[in-house]
């Protein structure tokens, strides 16, 4: 059960409201059970709040003192109309119950439809792409989204999911014959959905697809609630279950950030013949909102489930060398080896450095720094250089967990701003100075700035400031500072905000305190794999041990209750 002290003002006052409904309603509760209701309320809210969808019920309740709440206007037993329901030992907002149920209803549907193909031609064309050894899985993959509708890949960073990605639009587009327009990419963030698209035009040079069908293949990709249709001031989008998307394929990267709202109307959005395919990795950190509905579903257990066909898990990296640190590292994080962990912090194989000291020296960040910063310094007002200064910037990123107290990133980034504008302006107008790096914290469609995506600040020929941004197109677009949305400044940013981001060098600041709530295996795991050549972490031993100690629990009932439904649909 959730420690209770951690109830904030809006937990209680969900718990006062439902005991004045109760007194409207006529119902009358002794002071026992007033208690265990604002008890119940207060639990459920909270663990709401923590990202947790279906809260176990508390083993102090009673099946007598359970029976009484439900007799009450206030909390019910499945599909019933009443603010908390409670269904299969666990409780939910009956808001989050609906979500879960329409999901895993769209879901059950989705597993009892099947693609008609030309299996030998299909054979023959999976033998001459994956030849027999490490791209089995892949294999598989690319097999299965072909005869399903519904298919799950997971798998870390560099174990092909783009490959596999790349090779199943060829095959959908050559054997199956799907119009490309018919096709779309998404992401849950417009940083993710241009990383995806720079990943599928690099893979379509590696495969050395022929010219005419490497045009055809589809790159473009966009964030989900410009895909589904956002309207802004309310719930719902544009596209729903009775104004599906015209689209034959839908292909979603980094779903593991998607939570239980998004996702639930995001299925209802595609028709059921369509076909949907989620990319992402079960071990990387949930959403930051509610549910972890990715890794939910990929949790295989020991019994057979109709879902399981559905899943792909892609095991080897093509990115991390075996014997390489941050591979080694990544892998002993996400398996819960301790003691493969210490020996790697203190024998520091190639790619991983540790410090249990977390203070960053002015050199230390001039170096990791240095071609940026002589980048801004030679600013010469031609957009030419662009790609090379945001490339520069995009080596090397610190990521911390926090964002308040000395090592979160509000700090971290006023400090860091204090030591390096020395080295690229002479001046401050306000807060702004030239090689500022901001990132966008909340979307704004009229501008096509998303939350996530990152600008540099250089000055014009008249010494005014403008920060640009890098287009999925390739170019680059110029804003005056005073038009920008809501944005903070990016030296530092939180590993929940570097999700969908990859830098060839990473500095991960670990937390003081081993007690932390926020530390957990999933959090440290994918701070370590945003790094791709190196990685140097800071922090005390215990700290990241504590880390790899704690992991985040199921937080919904989905397999369950697709299981259920596959053999026993509820009545529409």
């Amino acid at each position: 059960m959730l420690p209770l002290d951690d109830s904030s003002f809006l937990d209680q006052q969900l718990a006062k409201l439902l005991l004045r409904v109760c007194a409207a309603e006529g119902y009358v509760l002794t002071e026992a059970q007033q208690q265990q209701l604002s008890l119940l309320a207060t639990y459920t809210s909270q663990a709401t709040r923590q990202g947790i969808i279906a809260a176990k019920l508390p083993a102090s309740f009673t099946e007598s003192e359970l029976a009484a709440l439900l007799n009450s206007p206030v909390v019910g037993n499945k599909a019933e109309y009443a603010p908390l329901i409670i269904e299969n030992g666990h409780i939910w907002l009956n808001r989050y119950w609906q979500y879960e149920q329409h999901l895993a209803q769209n879901i059950a549907e989705r597993l009892k439809l099947n693609s008609t193909a030309d299996q030998q031609a299909l054979q023959q064309t999976l033998d001459a792409w994956f030849p027999a050894g490490d791209n089995d899985l892949q294999k598989l993959a690319v097999a299965r989204a072909a005869t399903l509708p519904f298919l799950i890949i997971s798998g870390g960073p560099g174990t092909g999911k783009t490959t596999t990605v790349t090779r199943l639009l060829c095959l959908l587009i050559e054997h199956f014959k799907i119009e490309p327009q018919r096709i779309k990419l998404a992401a849950p963030t417009g940083k993710a959905a241009m990383r995806m698209q720079e990943a599928i035009r690099q893979t379509k040079i590696n495969l050395q697809l022929s010219p005419e069908l490497a045009e055809l293949i589809p790159e473009q990709g966009s964030t989900l609630h410009r895909l589904l249709g956002y309207l802004p001031g309310k719930v719902g989008f544009r596209h729903h279950a009775h104004y599906p998307l015209p689209a034959d394929v839908v292909i979603v990267d980094e779903a593991s950030m998607i939570d239980i709202s998004l996702m639930s109307h995001l299925f209802a959005a595609i028709r059921p013949d369509a076909r949907l395919i989620l990319l992402g990795d079960r071990d990387q950190l949930a959403s930051v909102e509610t549910g972890s509905i990715f890794r939910d579903l990929c949790s295989f257990d020991q019994q057979e489930h109709p879902l399981d066909q559905h899943i792909v898990v892609l095991e080897k990296s093509w990115r991390f060398d075996a014997s390489g640190g941050i591979g080694q590292l990544a892998k002993a994080i996400r398996d819960q080896q301790e003691q493969q962990i210490i020996a790697i912090l203190h024998t520091t194989p190639n790619g991983v450095t540790w410090d249990e000291n977390t203070q960053i020296s002015i050199e230390y960040l001039r170096q990791v720094w240095r071609n940026y910063l002589q980048g801004v310094r030679g600013w010469q007002q031609n957009p030419s250089q662009l790609p090379a200064l945001f490339a520069a910037f995009n080596q090397f990123r610190l990521l911390t967990p926090l964002r308040k107290g000395s090592l979160g990133t509000e700090q971290l980034n006023q400090k860091i701003s204090q030591l390096l504008w020395r080295n690229l302006s002479t001046r401050f107008q306000n807060s702004w100075f030239a090689g500022r790096p901001i990132m966008i914290t909340e979307n704004d469609y009229r501008q096509n700035l998303f939350n996530g995506d990152i600008g540099l600040t250089l000055p014009e020929m008249n010494g005014q400031l403008r920060v640009w941004f890098p287009e999925p197109n390739g170019g680059f677009r110029a804003f005056a500072p005073v038009r920008l949305p809501a944005h903070e400044t990016a030296w530092a940013m939180t590993i929940h905000k570097s999700q969908g981001s990859e830098f060839e060098h990473v500095l991960l600041l670990m937390p003081e305190d081993a007690e932390a709530q926020i530390l957990g295996r999933e959090l440290l795991y994918t701070g370590i794999t945003r790094a791709r050549s190196q990685i140097d972490l800071m922090g005390k031993e215990a700290v990241i041990l504590a880390a790899v100690r704690r992991s985040l629990p199921a937080t919904s009932c989905l397999r369950w209750r697709i299981a259920e439904y596959a053999t026993d649909p509820p009545a529409s």
